[in-house]
């Protein structure tokens, strides 16, 4: 285990470009465009990182930040974010090391954590350690979890998903979960931790641990089945009521919000499982040719898919799983089908574009918008299968060793992108130190608590304009000691609407009603407008504000108005 994390953080380091302390103090991505697929919420997850090493975000208890959503302070409990545990420990994290290098600890550890988990199972399984280590290094560095770093970490947190495999083989097979048994207990253990983390992982779990009972009930007509089945549901269920409990109390005082987050029908059509998103490659891999397909891939796209690709020994896994089960039905053999391929077809049938998720969510239960994401538990059952059916093939010592180190060679080269370039690392660093330095100023200026007003208007979350993504004005947040901003409170209560008001407004007026409000400085984002806010700042100059400041970079400028 210790030579497989060694590589895991080996490739990790390369793809990120990390092999010195300063670098650790360096996020992959920031704002701006990228060698790989669009990053915009990165900034969301360093805000609750920032949020949680300052004591604001607690798990199970109300998220109130004091820096953000000014004239008042932002509230968070609208938005039932299940992975707080996670969260909080980022932000214990940030306390020695500060929020960046966190971020960075956390994304290396969702690879090592999926490498290990998967080899403790597939030692457990008995399949053979090179075959272990082979496919535990697949899953570990699958492409998926480095699409989804740094934008997506809570997502790319499905270290657990191999612990789902064999849940669903013991339920479902003839011995079932026997209540009070070791197995009873880990498929408590695994459901409680299934409902503390990412709700995609939580929902395919559940759906496979009913699916699978059910069919042990009708084959052997034990009830038991069922009921061993229904008390790891509610271990799920439980955990998951947990984290939602100071979402829940919270509308339950103040009433609902179903503006807070929305979910429309057509991203489960744009975001839902692709057979050929399994086999493009991300934009960033390491060879030209496979690059020149995903870029190809890409221009067809709606919207660029989170990062699917299998991967070569992924896909050959998925095609000798699919191979065994269509020989096996040829020869009307259907007790050889193996199991996996029945969890397969069914996440395929229910989260493809236009699938049964897509038919469920026609009256309203649109939760699961993106069904590519369910591509990584493919993954996971389709080379645990590969692995155990490599196994049983007792090649020789010497070629298994020659064929695993060339499977090896085959994931490393494959799999892990292209390291971020120089310049893209030059970039981050000058826009970081732009943006320390702009709220620096501001800070020089504005006593402690004075609050500043962001323009262009902004919902939060999930409310990216035109030109400017959902998450831009969180940048001053990750720095500032003593100043507010009105950016950052969830949206959908009245309370948040005056923001809107003020667009109705002559400028005249609306920096009169800000001033009424309290605010010392407007703060502009020139993204966020066609011509970069030029008129705007010139109108600012003729009302006679005309203390200004302006960030290194150009892309922001603050206004004094007290």
């Amino acid at each position: 285990m210790i030579g497989l994390c060694a590589v895991i953080a080996a490739a990790w380091c390369h793809a990120n470009g990390v092999w010195d302390r300063n670098a650790w103090h360096i996020p992959s991505a920031y704002v701006g465009p990228y060698h790989g697929p669009p990053k915009s919420d990165v900034l969301l997850h360093l805000a609750f990182i920032r949020a949680a090493r300052d004591g604001h975000f607690i798990p199970v208890c109300s998220k109130i930040v004091p820096e953000l959503g000014a004239p008042f302070e932002a509230t968070w409990n609208d938005w039932p974010i299940i992975e707080e545990f996670p969260i909080f420990a980022m932000g214990l994290l940030a306390r020695a090391i500060g929020i960046f290098a966190a971020l960075n600890i956390a994304l290396l550890s969702c690879h090592l954590l999926a490498g290990l988990s998967f080899y403790l199972v597939a030692r457990y399984c008995k399949i053979d350690i090179w075959w272990a280590f082979v496919s535990a290094l697949a899953f570990g560095l699958a492409s998926y979890i480095f699409s989804e770093s740094p934008d997506h970490v809570l997502v790319a947190l499905c270290w657990h998903v191999p612990f789902f495999i064999l849940v669903w083989d013991w339920v479902s097979s003839d011995e079932g979960l026997t209540l009070g048994s070791k197995k009873f207990w880990f498929g408590i253990t695994v459901g409680i931790l299934a409902g503390l983390q990412m709700p995609y992982y939580a929902g395919i779990f559940c759906q496979l641990v009913f699916l699978g009972a059910l069919v042990s009930f009708i084959r052997t007509h034990n009830s038991s089945r069922l009921l061993s089945a229904f008390c790891v549901l509610g271990a799920t269920a439980s955990s998951f009521a947990l984290m939602n409990l100071d979402t829940w109390m919270y509308q339950f005082r103040f009433g609902a919000n179903p503006r807070a987050l929305v979910r429309q029908y057509q991203w489960l059509e744009i975001y839902g499982l692709k057979i050929v998103d399994l086999l493009t490659p991300p934009l960033n891999h390491l060879c030209q040719t496979f690059r020149s397909f995903a870029e190809w891939r890409a221009q067809t796209q709606i919207v660029h898919d989170e990062g699917s690709y299998f991967g070569i020994i992924g896909i050959a896994a998925l095609v000798l799983l699919i191979g065994v089960a269509v020989a096996a039905l040829i020869k009307r053999e259907i007790a050889r089908v193996p199991k996996s391929i029945w969890q397969v077809l069914w996440i395929f049938l229910y989260f493809t574009t236009g699938g049964v998720n897509a038919v469920v969510a026609l009256p309203g239960f649109r939760f699961f918008r993106a069904g590519c994401r369910f591509s990584i538990v493919i993954l996971a059952i389709a080379l645990l299968y590969a692995a155990e059916w490599l196994t049983r093939r007792r090649a020789q010592p010497v070629l298994l060793a020659i064929s695993a180190v060339v499977c090896c060679l085959v994931i490393l080269l494959d799999q892990v992108p292209r390291p971020t370039s120089l310049n893209e690392k030059a970039a981050i660093v000058r826009q970081i130190s732009s943006d320390q330095k702009f709220v620096a100023d501001m800070e020089s200026i504005y006593p402690n608590g004075a609050m500043v007003f962001q323009l262009p208007v902004m919902d939060f979350p999930e409310a990216p304009l035109r030109t400017e993504n959902p998450y831009d004005h969180l940048r001053p947040y990750l720095y500032t000691h003593h100043l507010r901003f009105s950016f950052g409170s969830v949206k959908g209560r009245a309370r948040e609407q005056w923001q809107h008001d003020l667009e109705k407004m002559s400028l005249p007026d609306a920096i009169a009603e800000v001033k009424r409000r309290g605010f010392s400085a407007l703060y502009v984002s020139r993204v966020g407008y066609p011509d970069g806010a030029r008129e705007l700042e010139q109108n600012l100059l003729t009302l006679g504000y005309n203390e200004e400041i302006q960030s290194a970079e150009e892309d922001l400028f603050c206004v004094r108005l007290q």
